[in-house]
């Protein structure tokens, strides 16, 4: 156990986290990330007594409402809307009144928190868990409105001050835990002073024991786990089911799993809206194959992730698997033009639904692999 000294007494290494997500209320692959974040914390080697102070959740109206007094700050201000977004008085106050007593470690879950940093104890140390490169994630978003007269100018603005401020944030935190391999070398490139550690979704429990096909059944059933708030996940579906889904044969099912998942798809015989499912052996058992047709976004898709831990295989983009660290493997298909999953879903797929990922490359989404490595980082933040 990790401990530290204060006035003569023993007491557990203590961890303020202030956070974008509320890891005990949300679905989706952030809520996964920090949830498996804060076991390795107070399990793992640390055992350390961690608070979150977590930004809370709007109404869908309230969400509305929020960003665009968060866009009208960001005129005069000198945050872009972003990060305008989460900062209130009320969170302030909030991660402070935390910080009053004795904090041995600061860990910000979300650089869309990194505000807060100027007003930290000077003396405390500090480390951040970067989630997605905020502002590539946000150029992606705003693409399309990029060549409009006015709103473009102003949302290319946005951009460069998100741009410059994310990465100043690295180098006031110094210490930053990076989900994907992209990312960490895209900050290593303009931060090269920043410590960084690339530790990818990672999950417990024993893996899925892994469902496979009969020879010659009469269907295939190829399945999307995703949070379909998340405007990626939304794209990715309508992408796959404006030009793939009609073209390919009549014997193969879709299966859509997760957040919104029964409102993502229009009604179709062969499509199945599961809707959020509490046990995910719910979907490893109903599916031959995963897809994860992902076309846009940042970070790491997280559940594309959580299939590959399972064994299940996966078609999916290049995009989808960025930043994972993955090998080759017939287990796992990369195509990205709806002509080439056309033709190897009415081709290839067979094939595809008999293999199982390698626990090779299965482990490295095991939070086992991380427990002592993220211990040892954090440490040398003190």
């Amino acid at each position: 156990m990790i401990v530290a000294q204060e006035e003569g007494h023993i007491r557990p290494m203590r961890i303020v986290m202030p956070s974008v997500i509320d890891p005990a209320n949300g679905s989706g692959g952030g809520w996964t990330v920090t949830r498996a974040m804060l076991r390795l914390l107070r399990e793992g080697p640390l055992q350390a007594d961690v608070e979150v102070i977590a930004v809370p959740r709007r109404s869908p109206s309230g969400h509305r409402f929020r960003k665009a007094v968060a866009a009208g700050k960001s005129l005069v201000s000198g945050l872009p809307s972003k990060i305008e977004f989460t900062h209130t008085r009320a969170m302030l106050a909030k991660v402070l009144d935390a910080c009053r007593r004795p904090a041995d470690l600061i860990v910000v879950n979300g650089t869309d928190l990194a505000w807060l940093l100027p007003y930290l104890p000077p003396a405390g140390n500090r480390a951040m868990i970067a989630l997605n490169i905020e502002s590539q994630l946000f150029e992606s978003q705003i693409q399309g409105s990029l060549d409009k007269p006015v709103a473009g100018t102003l949302l290319r603005r946005d951009l460069q001050k998100l741009q410059a401020f994310e990465l100043e944030s690295f180098r006031r935190t110094g210490s930053v835990i990076f989900l994907s391999s992209r990312d960490a070398e895209y900050a290593r490139i303009h931060c090269p002073e920043v410590r960084s550690m690339v530790m990818p979704p990672a999950f417990e429990g024993p893996p899925a024991a892994r469902r496979r096909q009969s020879p010659g059944a009469d269907s295939l059933h190829i399945g999307m786990l995703a949070n379909f708030e998340w405007w990626p996940n939304r794209e990715g579906l309508t992408w796959f089911l404006d030009s793939v889904f009609p073209r390919i044969s009549s014997r193969i099912e879709l299966h859509l799993f997760g957040n919104r998942s029964e409102h993502a798809a229009p009604p179709h015989p062969r499509i199945r809206r599961h809707g959020y499912v509490e046990s995910l052996s719910q979907v490893w058992d109903a599916c031959d194959i995963m897809i994860a047709p992902v076309i846009s976004g940042g970070g790491v898709c997280v559940k594309v992730a959580e299939a590959i831990y399972h064994g299940m295989p996966i078609l999916g983009t290049y995009f989808s698997v960025r930043g994972l660290p993955l090998d080759p493997d017939p287990s796992i298909v990369l195509l990205d033009r709806p002509e080439d999953w056309i033709e190897f879903l009415n081709s290839g797929a067979e094939a595809l639904a008999g293999r199982t990922i390698p626990r090779i490359i299965a482990d490295r989404f095991a939070a086992d692999t991380y427990r002592r490595r993220l211990s040892e980082f954090l440490l040398r933040s003190l």
